[in-house]
């Protein structure tokens, strides 16, 4: 085979690929602004828990909202995403999480126990919208 039509074959391909490239980003530039420059939403749901009673604890005011990203742990203890200062809360007391586009509270095992709408739960329940949980002299209610 002649180098000429080696080079004419490769000079073929490569201006194929380049075509391909710029298709390509074209195509995303065309989403991008299809979208407004939007980010596409996810279908994740959102938690929050809404401070009804702050009872002693002075880092909390009624009306307060704390998100629920992940993972918040409730307790005493300085280790904790959400420091209660109540006698009645265990060190550990309780933890709320997301998982599966559902929110769950878990009792860790608390001295006095977790309410959820009035009765105390042993291990984990699932939240809906407008739960009440109380913890001591702190009450909260889920919202999202």
């Amino acid at each position: 085979m002649d180098l000429s039509k080696l080079s004419l074959i490769f000079k073929i391909i490569i201006i194929g690929i380049i075509y391909i490239i710029i298709f390509i980003a074209l195509r995303i530039m065309y989403k991008d602004v299809k979208n407004g420059g939007r980010k596409v939403r996810s279908s994740r749901k959102s938690f929050g828990l809404e401070v009804i009673s702050a009872g002693n604890n002075s880092n909390l005011r009624r009306g307060g909202v704390i998100p629920v990203r992940g993972d918040i742990t409730i307790g005493r203890k300085n280790d904790n995403l959400l420091i209660l200062d109540d006698p009645y809360a265990s060190s550990h007391h309780a933890r709320v999480y997301v998982k599966n586009n559902d929110c769950i509270l878990e009792d860790l095992g608390s001295t006095n126990g977790t309410l959820l709408n009035g009765e105390r739960i042993e291990g984990r329940e699932y939240l809906n919208s407008g739960d009440e949980i109380r913890i001591g002299s702190t009450s909260f209610r889920v919202i999202g």
